[in-house]
């Protein structure tokens, strides 16, 4: 390395001085963390008219400490991690992740890959955290019912009074006779068909349901006999069965 030694007038290096100081203090107003550098690296940078290796180790400072330091350990290798924190987190702090309540496990797993590479792509990071990013967002991820009930949703305040209206309603078919019971039947067969719509109830739930009532009150599912002799023996049944 060649070296050069320098004889300076005073005034000329305290105008030097007063550029190096000044300098400093710019940039620290400008930037908290910048790393200052010696008085000789900035005579360098004169001399040679290239001031860029002067903010080289400011910046890798900055990047290496403080607010930025989480940011770029995400984007060089642990962005999954960071994204599963947010994820696990989310529900302390009322948010969550909901997918449709009636996907297969296959479908969630295809929804959370495609999610995971559309993230990583667009951060334009390495492609190998695609299935450990997939695998975090599938394991996070929650029903949609749950997450209504966690959050108290009208949807889910709904559903509530659905299954109690669809237990009194059972109730009310056991206990009632005749022309009552047939009401009450109607009623259930409107919460169960509401139910199905909403994926509260399935459509095997509902024909148990029904089958149980058709065993014991068979008349209930018998349609009305035309004649007042028909109707005579439609209430006798109901009323003795």
């Amino acid at each position: 390395m060649k070296k050069l030694n320098l004889n300076l007038k005073d005034e000329v290096y305290d105008s030097l001085d007063r550029d190096y100081k000044n300098f400093n203090r710019l940039s620290l107003k400008c930037d908290s963390g910048f790393v200052s550098p010696t008085f000789e690296s900035f005579m360098l940078a004169k001399l040679s008219d290239n001031t860029t290796f002067l903010t080289e180790a400011a910046v890798q400072h900055l990047m290496l400490s403080g607010q930025y330091a989480w940011a770029k350990r995400a984007l060089d290798k642990d962005f999954p991690d960071v994204v599963a924190i947010l994820i696990s987190q989310a529900s302390n702090y009322g948010f969550h992740i909901a997918v449709r309540h009636d996907w297969s496990i296959d479908e969630l797993t295809a929804a959370s890959k495609a999610w995971a590479t559309s993230i990583v792509k667009q951060a334009k990071g390495d492609e190998s955290q695609i299935d450990v990013l997939a695998a975090q967002i599938k394991s996070a991820a929650i029903s949609i019912a749950k997450a209504e009930e966690a959050l108290k949703t009208p949807a889910w305040r709904l559903a509530r009074s659905w299954a109690q209206q669809l237990h009194d309603a059972k109730i009310a078919v056991e206990h009632a006779r005749g022309a009552v019971a047939r009401e009450k039947l109607g009623s259930l067969r409107t919460l169960l068909t509401l139910g199905i719509a909403y994926g509260t109830v399935k459509e095997k739930e509902e024909k148990e349901i029904l089958d149980r009532l058709r065993d014991k009150k068979p008349y209930l599912f018998e349609e009305e006999a035309d004649g007042f002799l028909g109707r005579a023996l439609a209430w006798y049944r109901s009323v003795f069965a």
